[in-house]
């Protein structure tokens, strides 16, 4: 048998009516939500699945931006397109620049901080499971970041900036669907 072919006692997933065979966004097509949550941080939403708990972003940061402290309850996988950043807490790390992968464990907390030096925008991309608990100064929990925040927050900031809410990848069984709008 050819290593390459799938054997005929096994169902192509493909005729399952249920499941698709891939999503694709464009993540040029789509939006950035500005100042999303912070100055500085541009972030677009291309996958949100409540059920798994999953979101997956595209987020743009001004140089010298620096988010709150954050626990992450899941697993990050983040990928550096341009520009350059550390978590302040991981001073022996190497800086993530364009092309690096980086994988965070569940229960990791830090301080994300983009490089004052970086010329442009760095640019990220990351999937994250589970949630973001975002600290205060003394380690209390004060916002959650998740999959279902992201559903809410991100279609009402590009209203309130006057940009079209597009589909995205979205929900337990993998399809195109319209985030909720907010009035």
């Amino acid at each position: 048998m050819s290593t390459n072919s799938i054997p005929s006692a096994v169902p192509h997933l493909n005729t399952l009516p249920f499941v698709a065979t891939a999503l694709h966004v464009g993540t040029d097509d789509l939006p950035f939500a500005d100042d999303f949550g912070a100055p500085g941080v541009r972030l677009k939403l291309l996958a949100a699945d409540i059920e798994s708990g999953m979101f997956a972003v595209r987020i743009r940061f001004a140089p010298g931006v620096q988010l709150p402290p954050h626990h992450h309850t899941g697993a990050v996988h983040a990928f550096t397109l341009s520009g350059e950043w550390t978590y302040l807490e991981h001073k022996d790390s190497a800086p993530s620049t364009a092309g690096s992968y980086l994988y965070e464990p569940p229960g990791t907390a830090h301080t994300l901080k983009i490089a004052d030096h970086n010329t442009g925008e760095t640019d990220v991309f990351f999937v994250i499971f589970g949630a973001m608990l975002i600290l205060d100064e003394q380690g209390n929990i004060v916002a959650k970041l998740d999959a279902e925040s992201h559903l809410r927050d991100w279609p009402a900031a590009l209203l309130a900036q006057g940009k079209q809410v597009p589909a995205i990848i979205q929900g337990g069984r993998a399809r195109y669907a319209q985030p909720a709008r907010s009035a």
